[in-house]
């Protein structure tokens, strides 16, 4: 791998990290609730590919964090799933994140188009 595509691969990795994050809060805002592939399913349907690796380890951080809660159902046929949902915590930091994400973008648009807020 050349130089430009380790950086470039290293600044997506990073800004992948908390844009998931956000993506997973929209997520189960607008669903209710999900269980993991249920999101891997949705987020590939936007665009966004996501390894269970990744995924899995992200969600125990944001139940540990209190942005998300889980709880575990057994259907009367299939298997055990864990399904999540935003808290009220979360609720609080997905509008933050909103904010902080659509001002972010347009300080981008703008010294990318040159103009001045």
């Amino acid at each position: 791998m050349d130089m430009e595509n380790e950086l470039f691969e290293k600044w997506k990795s990073q800004f992948r990290k908390g844009f998931l994050e956000l993506c997973i809060l929209e997520l189960l805002g607008g669903q209710g609730r999900s269980y993991g592939l249920e999101m891997m399913e949705s987020l590939k349907a936007a665009g966004i590919e996501v390894s269970e690796g990744t995924l899995y380890p992200l969600l125990m951080r944001m139940t540990k964090d209190g942005s998300i809660a889980s709880v575990w159902e057994t259907p009367d046929v299939g298997h055990p799933r864990k399904y999540y949902a935003v808290t009220p915590a979360g609720s609080a930091l997905l509008v933050e994140m909103r904010k902080e994400y659509d001002r972010s973008e347009q300080a981008r648009i703008c010294l990318r188009t040159k103009e001045r807020l």
